[in-house]
């Protein structure tokens, strides 16, 4: 009785029960989590780059490294996942491939087609952002490149420049969005460079934005399994605010 009299209430109020939810910790501020992931051993990292990662070889002989750079923006993140674990969140872009644009094809169409430098430029400069997660003992369990699909309005392949916000899905259980923009891969500037600068004129142009929806799961055997959803969070969406991704969620009716 007691119980079903404080549902009721909960509903009135506005707050009824909901499921175990993925949220932001409270008590360890984004500073903090900044200092806890910078103190995270190199080689947590290193080991999943040497597997991930694309160098490239030129044809003189030189090689480019997997072109490994932060986000500009603050990605260092506590969540509480579940009611219980803590991870902590970092965003981080690199080559991840090597694969040429579509239009570098020898069947690509004539007003498409990329010229052999232009070719070499959108492999080099193109950075895919990775959602790194780490526990409390400061090792990383679970990573989810943010894949962004070859757009029709972009000739070379799109490149992950920065992130612009990191919040609970809310709506959709344990769930993680994330907005973040991208370019052009012809541009000369990769993310973390000079070029994302406050001088307007040194960004590449045009930046789009879209937003990610990441989900959180365990597996059978307890480890972290991350997972990008692109069937409630549609790739390409546009959407630059989490607000705005939250309401696609509410129509979708995902959960």
């Amino acid at each position: 009785m007691k119980y079903n009299f404080l549902v009721a209430l909960l509903v009135v109020l506005g707050a009824a029960p909901t499921h175990a939810q993925l949220t932001l910790e409270q008590a360890i501020s984004p500073k903090k989590a900044e200092q806890y992931v910078r103190a995270v051993p190199r080689s947590e990292l290193d080991a999943y780059l040497l597997k991930h990662g694309a160098p490239y070889s030129y044809e003189d002989g030189r090689t480019s490294n997997v072109g490994l750079t932060a986000a500009t923006s603050h990605t260092e993140y506590a969540w509480r996942f579940d009611g219980k674990e803590v991870f902590y969140s970092y965003v981080k872009a690199f080559r991840s491939d090597i694969t040429p644009p579509p239009a570098c094809s020898v069947d690509a169409p004539a007003d498409k087609a990329l010229r052999d430098s232009e070719c070499v430029k959108s492999i080099v400069n193109f950075a895919e952002c990775h959602l790194f997660v780490f526990d409390s003992n400061r090792k990383l369990v679970a990573v989810q490149p943010l894949n962004i699909p070859q757009p029709d309005y972009l000739v070379a392949k799109p490149s992950c420049f920065d992130v612009h916000a990191m919040a609970p899905a809310k709506v959709v259980k344990n769930g993680m969005l994330i907005v973040a923009s991208y370019y052009d891969s012809r541009w000369t500037c990769m993310a973390g460079q000079e070029c994302a600068s406050d001088n307007p004129a040194a960004l590449p142009d045009p930046l789009y934005k879209t937003a990610f929806l990441v989900r959180f799961n365990k597996d059978a055997n307890g480890k972290l399994i991350l997972t990008q959803d692109d069937h409630c969070l549609k790739p390409l969406n546009n959407y630059s605010t989490i607000v705005r991704a939250r309401k696609a969620l509410e129509e979708m009716k995902c959960n």
